[in-house]
């Protein structure tokens, strides 16, 4: 609790400094917002025209792709610094810093940063929930609400941890920020769309080995009542139980690659 609490006035400070260039400040949030909306626009631009895909309609479509949007931006806020900034703390030697502190190196590494631009995520996923949620007539109960509350959790867990799996890498190799770019960026892409309309392949791959599936295409079912779940109608309700499994085992490869840590000074 006194690690939250500090954490918390750093955000307030961080936020602070930051406010002293109001206009950056806010250009960065616009930017990111300008950019999903682009997005958003371009997926109602083709749903225009073929009304649906693979029976999944346009607002559909838009709380499966914010259910990743959101998720990711709340992880991102947390962890993408920290990760992306691993391989040069490793490669230079200066991650020995973390390690000579009175503090669990996770969590000390996780306290030097937040990422402010992802705000512009969290706050365009509110108001695309509120959209999607009103156009799709989706009512919500205290089950539901606690349903959703650990689907998001999950979702986050999930970014999370392959944000910190792949960033681990560089304890072995030294450089993996090419391998967080893949992953975060370019496989994060397929969840734009229902993962069912890719090669069974795809499907695999991304509920099994780097399980994206869990963050939006599994869950929504559960909203949308929509059947037709690749795999398993069970899957739809497996997002929070593996959040905790893959983000227990992201941990676990970072505390193994800390172990094989060595520095670049010694």
């Amino acid at each position: 609790m006194k690690d939250l609490l500090l954490y918390k006035e750093f955000i307030k400070i961080y936020l602070k400094s930051k406010l002293e260039y109001r206009f950056s400040f806010f250009m960065d949030l616009f930017i990111q917002i300008f950019t999903y909306t682009i997005n958003y626009i371009s997926i109602w631009i083709i749903l225009s025209r073929f009304n649906n895909i693979f029976g999944w309609t346009f607002y559909e479509i838009m709380l499966l792709y914010n259910l990743n949007l959101f998720t990711y931006g709340i992880s991102g806020l947390f962890i993408w610094g920290p990760m992306r900034q691993l391989e040069e703390m490793v490669v230079t030697g200066s991650f020995d810093s973390i390690l000579s502190k009175p503090m669990n190196p996770f969590v000390h590494i996780i306290f030097r940063q937040f990422q402010h631009a992802f705000i512009g995520h969290v706050i365009l996923g509110i108001i695309i929930f509120i959209i999607s949620f009103n156009k799709l007539n989706i009512e919500f109960s205290i089950l539901s609400m606690i349903l959703f509350t650990t689907v998001i959790i999950g979702g986050v867990l999930i970014h999370s941890s392959i944000m910190i799996f792949t960033g681990s890498i560089c304890f072995w190799v030294g450089k993996s920020n090419s391998l967080v770019d893949t992953t975060v960026y370019g496989l994060r892409f397929f969840l734009d769309y229902p993962i069912s309309i890719y090669h069974r392949w795809v499907q695999i791959f991304l509920t099994f080995i780097v399980p994206y599936g869990f963050v939006n295409y599994y869950p929504a079912h559960v909203f949308l009542n929509k059947g037709d779940v690749v795999f398993n109608e069970y899957l739809k309700y497996g997002t929070p139980i593996v959040g905790v499994i893959v983000f227990a085992f992201s941990y676990l490869i970072w505390n193994v690659g800390i172990n094989k840590y060595s520095s670049a000074g010694s």
